[in-house]
């Protein structure tokens, strides 16, 4: 992937091209989101509007013909977590300003994605069918939710492809400009302790209503992607085999729901006591 890199910093016009063709290729926007992030992270924001631009065409196309307005969702997300990096240099704050994707996406799938809400409410209406023939009286009880927790693993799910075309320029610098430094950065990525304040008033908040439990998605995803760090930290730290990673990749494969809980709880168990420095003062 780094030859794609390459080949789209050699010129503005050859940036512009990949943009344009991988936004037009489904379920490739992410990476059209990654040539404009690291044109914004290389040479400005002036630089990255004209490449954005001509990026966005696709996903308008997508919109018009399908009412899919994700691909423009991905791509304006992932430049403006580039935006927040190039300027205040904290790969935390960018990734903190990733939820602005993901509450975005909750309140205008509705109002702009008919589509999409009849995916939601038929896959809700689902879920309560086999539910009042399992769990008569849960039923009951969780109907109000499926349909609001369904959405904000919608708007979760754009958060992170926007979050994976940010890592993945940061990458492509990286290995371009300054060999090493990603690494470097990504095991240190560290949510400020307010955040945690910030996930429990949300959880408070989403488990009291309804109509906020999708904000609850939104909020985990810098967690998940802080317990990803983590891991990758422990391992650069204990000097252990990359072998420990491919396995740890395989384990969230096959295991999403678990270990995204998994990571999650890491992650705010690092930002309690800073478990990579204490491995760091014990090596």
């Amino acid at each position: 992937m780094t030859g794609i890199a390459r080949f789209a910093m050699q010129n503005p016009r050859q940036a512009v091209l990949l943009a344009v063709l991988f936004a037009a290729i489904p379920l490739l926007y992410w990476m059209s989101a990654a040539i404009v992030a690291l044109v914004i992270l290389r040479q400005g924001l002036n630089q990255g509007i004209n490449v954005l631009l001509p990026a966005l065409l696709p996903g308008i196309a997508w919109y018009a013909a399908q009412q899919e307005f994700t691909v423009c969702l991905v791509i304006l997300g992932s430049t403006s977590m580039a935006a927040v990096l190039r300027s205040t240099v904290s790969l935390p704050n960018a990734i903190m300003a990733s939820i602005l994707v993901g509450v975005l996406t909750i309140f205008l799938l509705p109002l702009l994605s008919p589509i999409w809400i009849e995916v939601l409410q038929q896959g809700a209406s689902e879920y309560m069918k086999t539910l009042e023939e399992t769990v008569p009286q849960a039923a009951t009880t969780l109907g109000p939710w499926i349909y609001p927790m369904l959405l904000g693993g919608i708007a979760a799910m754009l958060q992170t492809f926007a979050i994976g075309g940010l890592l993945l320029a940061r990458n492509w610098q990286s290995k371009l400009f300054n060999p090493g430094e990603f690494s470097i950065e990504f095991q240190s990525l560290r949510l400020p302790i307010w955040y945690v304040l910030f996930t429990g008033v949300v959880l408070v908040m989403g488990g009291s209503d309804p109509e906020r439990v999708s904000w609850v998605s939104v909020v985990l995803v810098p967690l998940f992607f802080m317990g990803v760090s983590v891991i990758h930290a422990v391992v650069a730290i204990k000097q252990l085999s990359s072998q420990w990673l491919m396995a740890f990749y395989i384990s969230l494969l096959f295991f999403l729901p678990y270990m995204y809980a998994l990571l999650i709880l890491i992650a705010l168990i690092d930002m309690l006591l800073n478990i990579r420095k204490q491995l760091k003062d014990t090596a």
